[in-house]
């Protein structure tokens, strides 16, 4: 192989490593559609849990504010025998009927707290119900995943070794550089060079498929004849060209 094309296959063979390792800490497409389900329906059950906490705490709340509100009335029912005269006997009772109002308030907030909690209650063991065969399903297709996973490893493994091969094929130079390319470019180091688009006869044309910049006719024959790598002039990343199979 030329220098460019060992960098060609460099490039693929990375391209693949990444796909590999991207498997290994993702789903698998076969059952994409299935984790995704499985996990909007874990979302949905989440949430209800977490609307039946807060319906708890908040009936919680409710219930201790009856109980401190209804212990302020007693003390001040016993209070009543004690006044001394009708405009204590007035605030008095004043207190009374707003510590009344509190209670009724508490006991409201609680019976809707309540409401919102069983009915969140009978809406998760419908969907708890429901996920049951979801789950089961989602829980046989990752064990047959995680069996598949070895192969997955072995052919990271492989593809690892064939690009330390092929650096080893290449000059150092060029392996920094292509390096140092792919860390820029987020691991692509590579463009194609493609031919203009022309309307009828006329000089050929080429350009950088990433950026568009143009691509001297010498620059094109050192990759094509020499196997060299070439740098876009303007992207800076490295050239190839696919001979026209037609």
């Amino acid at each position: 192989m030329t220098t460019i094309e060992t960098v060609v296959d460099l490039q693929k063979t990375h391209d693949e490593l990444k796909a590999a390792k991207e498997l290994l800490h993702g789903i698998p497409d076969w059952m994409r559609e299935l984790h995704d389900e499985y996990s909007a329906r874990r979302v949905e059950i989440e949430t209800i849990e977490t609307a039946i906490e807060k319906a708890a705490a908040e009936r919680r709340e409710a219930e201790a504010g009856v109980e401190n509100s209804q212990e302020k009335l007693k003390l001040y029912q016993e209070q009543i025998g004690r006044v001394r005269n009708q405009r204590e006997y007035s605030a008095l009772l004043q207190e009374i009927d707003l510590i009344k109002q509190h209670v009724e308030q508490f006991e409201d907030l609680g019976i809707q707290a309540m409401e919102r909690q069983e009915g969140e209650q009978a809406r998760l063991d419908e969907e708890r119900q429901a996920f049951t065969d979801l789950e089961r399903r989602y829980n046989q297709e990752l064990e047959k995943w995680e069996a598949q996973k070895p192969d997955v490893v072995e052919q990271a493994e492989k593809l690892q070794g064939r690009i330390d091969v092929l650096e080893e094929q290449l000059p150092k130079p060029i392996v920094a550089q292509f390096q140092l390319i792919r860390e820029r470019f987020g691991g692509v180091a590579l463009a194609q060079v493609r031919e203009l688009q022309r309307i009828g006869k006329g000089v050929q044309m080429w350009h950088c498929s990433t950026c568009n910049y143009r691509v001297l006719p010498q620059s094109l024959v050192e990759i094509r004849n020499n196997g060299s790598v070439v740098l876009c002039d303007s992207c800076k990343r490295i050239l190839y060209y696919v001979e026209d199979a037609s």
